[in-house]
């Protein structure tokens, strides 16, 4: 019993530990900028269709992921990012003023960086798991971020606790905040995306 547990707890510590390496490795060879989208999009991919089986996560299944991710994961990865810039850029200026009206308009541009960050994770999920054209992926990712309340709790609470971890402990953002958190918020999402593929089989 305690043989098995030990067996299961380094085998998931494993798999965390390489995939998070494999997403720094994938961004540096996508020249950084470049490299980041796909790299999200690629451990997405990795975990999703291997999950704890860490054999098949060889370097040939992670760089032939990796390419048919570049075009996608850059586009979707940069199109959040020039929206975040947007967000970032007017709660700057806003914070600058004090103001109730201000204030609140703080608060909301807070509360749409937080969505925008979600939606990006939900595209990633969302391209990972079904064929969608680009404009689905964004339209699908921006509803199930509105479609449970308490899922987007789960994983504001996921995100900040990873967060602090890696501010306490900054030797994991090379070892496995990254792929922590993908790998949780994929379990916290399980059933907004069963319940999304339910909807996708009525409708269609």
């Amino acid at each position: 019993m305690i043989a098995s547990l030990l067996t299961t707890f380094f085998n998931r510590f494993y798999v965390v530990l390489k995939l998070n390496l494999y997403f720094w490795l994938l961004t540096i060879m996508g020249g950084i900028i470049f490299g980041i989208g796909p790299a999200f999009l690629s451990i997405a991919k990795l975990f999703l269709e291997f999950r704890w089986n860490h054999q098949e996560l060889s370097w040939k299944n992670v760089f032939s992921t990796f390419k048919a991710s570049f075009k996608r994961g850059n586009f979707f990865f940069g199109g959040f990012l020039i929206l975040g810039v947007i967000l970032s850029y007017n709660l700057y200026f806003s914070l600058q003023i004090n103001h109730l009206i201000f204030l609140i308009i703080d608060f909301l541009l807070i509360f749409a960086l937080f969505l925008m960050a979600i939606s990006f994770l939900f595209a990633l999920f969302i391209e990972s798991q079904y064929e969608a054209t680009v404009k689905d992926v964004w339209k699908l990712s921006l509803l199930l971020s509105f479609m449970d309340f308490w899922t987007l709790i789960k994983l504001g609470g996921l995100l900040i606790g990873v967060s602090v971890l890696t501010y306490y402990n900054p030797a994991l953002i090379l070892f496995g905040s990254i792929s922590l958190f993908i790998i949780l918020a994929s379990f916290i999402s399980n059933k907004l995306f069963a319940r999304l593929s339910q909807k996708l089989v009525y409708v269609s």
